[in-house]
């Protein structure tokens, strides 16, 4: 009985520590959000193809080290031309459709399978919550992605983990965090 009462005192130690550990908060005023991360992220710029056309895709990254349950943290925003839709997302069909579309596109550069998806409301702007399961030389993980969409702006979260960890604290985490800033239309 002592023995039970000192793991679990160990392990709730663990959790505190954990909890309480120093995340690194990402404020970007330009895109305007702020995220946090278990540390310092890498900043980076791609453009990114759609049916549409290119879209440059502004992303923070982190991989994790061995102590974490997840491999990779990311966030990301991206703003379509006004061009790619000339008569506005003024419908719900049309914002579910870009969602879809953001969801869709990770799923096929990744080479994953969509293996739930769900609609969901982010401070009054339409988003998805999806999870991909990827395949890599019979190496299995998982991707959890949040996608809001405020104007012709896309927001997107994602935390790439083994199959097996998907609902742990850091993860959880992460996604809390995530929040808009004043986020102009």
């Amino acid at each position: 009985m002592k023995k039970l009462f000192v793991l679990f005192f160990v392990c709730s130690f663990y959790t505190l520590i954990a909890q309480n550990n120093e995340w690194y908060k990402i404020k970007d005023l330009e895109a305007a959000y702020r995220v946090e991360f278990p540390s310092e992220p890498k900043k980076g710029k791609s453009d990114v193809s759609t049916e549409k056309g290119l879209v440059t895709m502004h992303t923070y990254t982190y991989q994790s080290d061995s102590g974490d349950e997840n491999f990779i943290y990311m966030s990301a925003f991206s703003e379509y031309p006004n061009s790619f839709f000339p008569e506005g997302l003024n419908t719900l069909e049309k914002r579910n459709q870009v969602l879809e579309n953001a969801v869709n596109g990770a799923a096929t550069k990744t080479k994953g399978t969509l293996i739930s998806k769900s609609d969901m409301i982010f401070n009054g702007y339409n988003g998805t919550d999806a999870k991909i399961s990827v395949d890599v030389s019979g190496f299995q993980f998982n991707i959890r992605m949040k996608v809001i969409l405020v104007g012709f702006k896309i927001y997107m979260t994602q935390v790439i983990y083994e199959k097996d960890n998907g609902d742990n604290l850091n993860l959880n985490r992460f996604f809390n965090s995530f929040e808009l800033l004043n986020v102009k239309m």
